[in-house]
């Protein structure tokens, strides 16, 4: 293990997200002005920046040699697993650094407004005994919250810790909703896609680097070189950005709001600027832009490039693809009949009897949203008819194309296992037929099969596996959390989704849990967008010692 080296391409990462932080703070100083909050926005980023940056430049310059080194195996999946560790916490920096200068302190507020209207130092302090019960504490003053906002941020995942007053999304300065949805768009291909793409120093081992952190199997039709996938993959990234912001900003929303959407729709990841995510817009203008955008991000980004070299037959013909759009248009249609006539209450709080286009609208967005892991919400559909329910999980689980943002075990791995299946039962009153086991007009090799079927039971462990000990970990005088809430957050944030159900739900957040909970579910979002094995082999020690 070239320990050294690892710590230089490391540094060389840090400087990227320093890079990314610096360019906040300026966006932050230059464009949304000098109140008190946004100062303390614009302190919290600088330092955050400040942080990162002699971080990564002490790794840098630590890990440099005069001889070329070559990122080998091993090499590159601790590099991809500490990019990620340490990514998160210094992205965190900023909240945290915000909520210690006092930024989100009621009691701070109501003190210095009552200084501004001229009260006396009682009259301040009998004004804080208006709030019953006391405002909770913000999960910004805890560094375990903060270090869950960013990791759902950097994995694309969209959980998030805020909501309802005081501690609501609305209330935090641009600055910080501006990382928040930056650190998605970072995510969303991954940084290290973006250190191979822009910095050529890396030679020969840019290839595994690429392939421990690519999300799901090898995009098809991209160009044999890696650098040259890197550039290509995010120039297509880019230009769905550029054009999902100019669609938001088309149909009415705001330049703020429809750069921080973009980032997060494109990355399948689902934060928002407001509570109530895009049901606080009320317009169907919002949501078909999001639907569009949602079930495009979750495609293969191989294909897309196939696309744009006019090889239309070859990406349209691609079957992950096409089980990928038959499963929306099915469950869509389903939920869509399962709800039509019920009355619907979207997440801003408004009830919408739902008719044939309403049913469809709002079935269409949650459909879509759930399925690629955006986690977009604008209807509690907590409150919508078991079947809905049961398929919207059901999609949670199986999640977007391969080569995508969209979390999940992945629509390929899916389709493979239910082929296996198949197989299985047709040996069992056939034993003799031998055939071979195809995806479109490639054959599926033994490995291939025995690695879909070893990935879906890993998945179905962990979310086990996670529901029980957050069971244990919110059990409190004899209560806990109920299976379900329990169950989905494990889901949710393994699968990078965001929202659940009942205490994850559409119109809740996870600013309730113990520290251990959100360590935990970190755990889960890294151990997710890294697809388990690549994180998960640090925990042998084979690999370490290197036999």
């Amino acid at each position: 293990m070239n320990y050294r080296y690892v710590a230089y391409q490391l540094g060389l990462i840090l400087l990227v997200l320093a890079a990314a932080l610096g360019l906040t703070t300026g966006v932050e100083l230059v464009g949304f002005g000098w109140d008190a909050g946004e100062r303390l926005a614009a302190a919290a980023l600088g330092g955050a920046t400040l942080v990162t940056g002699l971080v990564g430049a002490a790794l840098w310059y630590g890990g440099r040699a005069k001889v070329a080194a070559t990122l080998h195996r091993r090499d590159a999946l601790l590099l991809v697993a500490l990019s990620w560790l340490l990514g998160a916490g210094l992205a965190a920096t900023p909240y945290y650094v915000w909520g210690q200068l006092g930024g989100p302190n009621r009691v701070a507020q109501v003190m210095q407004e009552g200084a501004q209207a001229g009260q006396t130092t009682q009259e301040r302090a009998a004004a804080l005994t208006a709030f019953d019960p006391p405002p909770p504490r913000h999960p910004f003053m805890s560094p375990v919250a903060c270090y869950f906002e960013a990791m759902s941020g950097l994995t694309t995942t969209g959980a998030t810790v805020l909501g309802g007053a005081p501690n609501d999304i609305v209330s935090l300065p641009h600055g910080l909703l501006l990382w928040r949805a930056l650190t998605h768009w970072l995510g969303g291909l991954g940084i290290v896609v973006l250190f191979v793409a822009v910095l050529p120093m890396i030679g020969g081992g840019g290839k595994r680097l690429f392939q421990a952190e690519a999300p799901g199997p090898q995009s098809p039709g991209v160009r044999p070189r890696i650098r040259e996938t890197a550039r290509v993959l995010w120039v297509i990234y880019l230009l769905i950005t550029l054009a999902a912001v100019g669609s938001y900003r088309a149909v009415g929303m705001g330049w703020f709001d429809s750069f921080c959407h973009a980032f997060s729709v494109v990355s399948t990841g689902g934060l928002s600027t407001r509570d109530a995510s895009m049901g606080a817009y009320g317009s169907l203008g919002v949501d078909v832009v999001s639907m569009v955008f949602m079930l495009l991000a979750g495609v293969n980004f191989g294909l897309m490039f196939l696309l744009v070299r006019g090889r239309w037959r070859d990406a349209l013909g691609d079957e992950e693809l096409r089980v990928y759009l038959a499963l929306k248009l099915v469950v869509i249609l389903i939920v869509a009949g399962n709800i039509y006539g019920r009355e619907i209450v979207t997440t801003a709080g408004a009830t919408v009897e739902a008719g044939v286009g309403a049913a469809l609208r709002f079935a269409g967005f949650q459909t879509i949203a759930l399925h690629t892991g955006t986690g977009f919400v604008t209807a509690d559909y907590g409150q919508w008819p078991f079947l809905s329910r049961a398929l919207l999980v059901g999609l949670m689980f199986i999640g977007g194309c391969a080569g995508s943002t969209a979390g999940g075990i992945k629509v390929i791995r899916f389709w493979i296992t239910l082929k296996v299946l198949a197989a299985s039962l047709e040996r069992s009153f056939r034993p003799r037929v031998v055939r071979p086991l195809r995806v479109g007009k490639t054959v599926v090799d033994e490995d291939n099969k025995l690695g879909a079927l070893t990935y879906c039971l890993f998945v179905l462990i962990l979310v086990a596996g996670g529901a029980l000990l957050i069971g244990v970990f919110e059990s409190k005088g004899g209560e806990t959390v109920d299976f379900l809430t329990a169950a989905t957050a494990s889901l949710s944030t393994l699968g990078n989704i965001g929202p659940g159900f009942n205490g994850v739900g559409a119109t809740q957040n996870y600013g309730w849990f113990s520290s251990p909970s959100l360590a935990l579910m970190s755990l889960l979002m890294l151990l997710g967008r890294l697809e388990i094995y690549a994180f998960a082999v640090l925990f042998l020690p084979r690999f370490w010692r290197g036999d």
